[in-house]
């Protein structure tokens, strides 16, 4: 699946995507950076970009390119695109 294949899956059922492949670990995580309270976090773009993350590494991407990817991705949604 392309980059652009997955925004218009994210787009089509995101929730289903989240709900699918979001770390176990997600939600502390995001209740930590909110804690911290030095950064605005948009709890729902933090959610699907980790989800987003896990499935990229599900199908065999290395860390550092799905981290990239999902950023990528994220942003484009956020960016309108596609």
């Amino acid at each position: 699946m392309d980059r652009y294949d997955l925004l218009r899956r994210i787009r089509v059922d995101g929730r289903e995507l989240v709900d699918e492949f979001l770390p176990s670990g997600a939600n502390a995580e995001l209740e930590g950076l909110i804690d911290e309270g030095r950064q605005e976090v948009d709890a729902e773009a933090f959610l699907m970009f980790v989800s987003v993350r896990a499935l990229l590494r599900g199908s065999g991407m290395p860390s550092c390119e799905s981290d990239f990817e999902a950023g990528q991705i994220i942003a484009l949604l956020n960016g309108g695109a596609v």
